[in-house]
């Protein structure tokens, strides 16, 4: 429970102001360069550009675009 390898992030940023929202990604990224997969959902699809990430778009269902962003 203390070392997970797979971190659930449902609407991190969701609510929160910019400033916070850049705080929020900062400490998930720290996570995730520590070797820890992290699985967020979120609407802010403008936020995710601002990081590297494997993002996957979906829509129901149905996932229509997968984008990798380099490191």
């Amino acid at each position: 429970l203390n070392d997970p390898e797979l971190i659930l992030a449902d609407e991190p940023t969701g609510n929160l102001d910019p400033q916070t929202s850049v705080e929020v990604m900062k400490v998930l990224q720290d996570i995730n360069k520590s070797g820890r997969t992290i699985l967020m959902a979120t609407h802010d699809y403008a936020l995710l550009l601002k990081y590297p990430s494997k993002t996957l778009k979906c829509d129901g269902n149905k996932v229509f675009e997968v984008v990798q962003k380099a490191v």
